[in-house]
């Protein structure tokens, strides 16, 4: 017996000081991780805390640990608000119906670092996954959501070099942002996920030169209400030091400037509160009994109503006078890489469709996708482009026009929002549909090296990838994968694209939505 605990006891130093060499055991703040080579050279480390919370209060920073943390496996995922019209979203964009670990305990990182034969010191590139502040994951586990596994960074890290990907848990829905009146006090944020957001990016920078980044260079890099977050992050921490590059994929502040520019709505609140049996009376015995009641039970309340809950305008981390701010110059000025997909409204407008009717129509389908597309994504990417080039910050833009049949697996879907994730993170293989073809994979590549060139130097990166800074009268416009060249890059004046974003144009084109959406509704009445 003693023989066999001598043996158990070598092995398990042999391990540890295996793990040392390799560089899979890492020092952090709060106690050592070990991590595995999930490639020859390419380290991940999974389910880190960076972070603890109550519910509905701000974030803290984890414990220390005695034991070394095991990061082995993807931690819990944040509550999610699946309802149907979210889960088609979801199958549309190809994610099967699936179920993942959910907990309140939720805020952990991610993390994919070259080996240690490899160059230290990279640049850190931090994702921010989209979701519509309602539902989302930064777990890529195959085993779980086939297609979650787009954000898994080692595809990304193992093809290019001088870089480190992070990807984070946030809160969402009530437990993110609850609009609970008791919470307004006007001097802490209920922008709860954007605070997980901010103690994501200092747990980062205080930690990650243990696992060979670089906590000067650090990119936020988001898509959807990522890449809101991302440009909220700008408008909240104006002087940090902290983040030096940022990149939107199809989302901004001015997307949801309507809501942005709104008071607090505790209508979705109450109806919750009201629901779970804590009444409508806006006072601490409801805020108390919204506290009591267990996670599963307002996750469920929330997907069986519907319910929807907005970011907070608190003048902390969302401002009534985000327009005003940006046209003042009023914003973190690191460099910019922003942009849209061309055709970003087909999977909403298909969707509604299919939750409605179980069946899209053409020509009316394509018409309201693409008059979504303009009004509610090109036209705010141009304006935040257009915003940073007026404040001196240097500012790349980009549209995604590529269409492959393992992504766009129908077609009324084209270059639709999120078709362009598997091709930034190179995991196309996670398609459920045909095999990629090779126009996808040089056209990831290609994605890849621009990214991971603005990543490592944001303010002259792309300039020597040979990309034109941002000019809305040049022709500086990046098409990416489009007709002219599907493997990479062509160039064409914003002009040409944006001519409809003026208000005039703007409520012409809202108004024609209009009229098809009731067209929509009448061909569905009489059906």
């Amino acid at each position: 017996m003693k023989l066999y605990s001598y043996r158990v006891f070598f092995a398990a130093l042999v391990s540890v000081a295996g793990a040392q060499r390799d560089g899979l055991t890492v020092r952090t703040q709060q106690g050592d991780v070990i991590g595995t080579l999930v490639t020859p050279s390419v380290r991940q480390f999974l389910g880190i805390p960076y972070a603890v919370a109550n519910r509905w209060e701000a974030p803290k920073q984890p414990p220390t640990r005695r034991a070394p943390f095991r990061a082995t496996s993807f931690g819990d995922s944040c509550l999610q608000a699946l309802n149907a019209g979210n889960l088609e979203f979801l199958k549309l964009a190809g994610i099967p119906n699936a179920t993942v670990p959910e907990s309140e305990d939720c805020l952990s990182v991610n993390i994919w670092a070259p080996s240690i034969r490899r160059k230290q010191g990279t640049a850190v590139m931090l994702w921010i996954y989209g979701g519509g502040f309602q539902f989302g994951t930064a777990c890529a586990s195959a085993l779980l959501i086939s297609n979650i596994v787009v954000y898994n960074g080692q595809n990304l890290v193992r093809d290019q070099d001088d870089v480190l990907l992070v990807t984070f848990n946030y809160r969402l829905n009530i437990f993110g942002q609850p609009n609970a009146p008791q919470l307004a006090n006007g001097t802490t944020s209920q922008n709860f996920g954007l605070l997980d957001l901010d103690a994501a990016v200092k747990w980062v920078h205080d930690n990650i030169a243990a696992f060979g980044g670089d906590p000067e260079r650090i990119t936020l890099f988001g898509q959807s209400a990522g890449s809101v977050a991302a440009d909220a992050y700008t408008f909240a921490h104006p002087n940090d030091t902290m983040v030096k590059g940022v990149i939107e994929q199809s989302g901004n502040l001015a997307i949801v400037g309507a809501s942005a520019n709104a008071t607090l709505d505790p209508t979705s609140w109450n109806a919750i509160a009201s629901a779970v049996g804590c009444g409508t009376t806006n006072n601490a015995a409801q805020l108390a009994c919204m506290k009591a009641v267990p996670f599963r039970k307002l996750e469920d309340t929330i997907i069986n109503t519907n319910a929807a809950f907005g970011l907070v305008p608190d003048n902390i981390n969302i401002f009534t006078d985000t327009t005003s701010r940006a046209a003042a110059g009023n914003f973190l000025k690191v460099p910019l890489l922003g942009g849209s997909t061309q055709h970003e409204g087909d999977v909403f407008v298909v969707g509604a469709e299919e939750v409605a009717a179980g069946v899209s129509l053409p020509v009316i389908t394509e018409l309201l996708a693409d008059i979504e597309t303009q009004l509610g994504f090109t036209c705010p990417a141009s304006k935040a482009a257009s915003d940073r080039t007026t404040a001196g910050v240097p500012t790349w833009r980009y549209q995604y026009q590529a269409i492959f049949p393992d992504i766009s697996t129908r077609p009324d879907l084209r270059a639709y929002h999120a078709s362009e994730i598997p091709i930034v993170f190179g995991t196309y293989n996670s398609s459920l549909g045909p095999p990629p073809t090779a126009a996808e994979v040089t056209l990831s590549k290609y994605v890849q090296s621009a990214w991971v060139a603005f990543a490592r130097n944001p303010a002259q990166g792309l300039r020597n990838f040979g990309w034109p800074v941002y000019d809305p009268n040049a022709a500086t416009l990046v098409q990416l994968g489009g007709f002219f060249n599907q493997t990479g890059a062509t160039f064409a004046p914003p002009a040409l694209l944006d001519f409809t974003c003026g208000p005039a144009a703007s409520a012409t084109l809202a108004g024609v939505s209009a009229q098809l959406t009731g067209l929509l509704g009448a061909t569905g009445s009489a059906n």
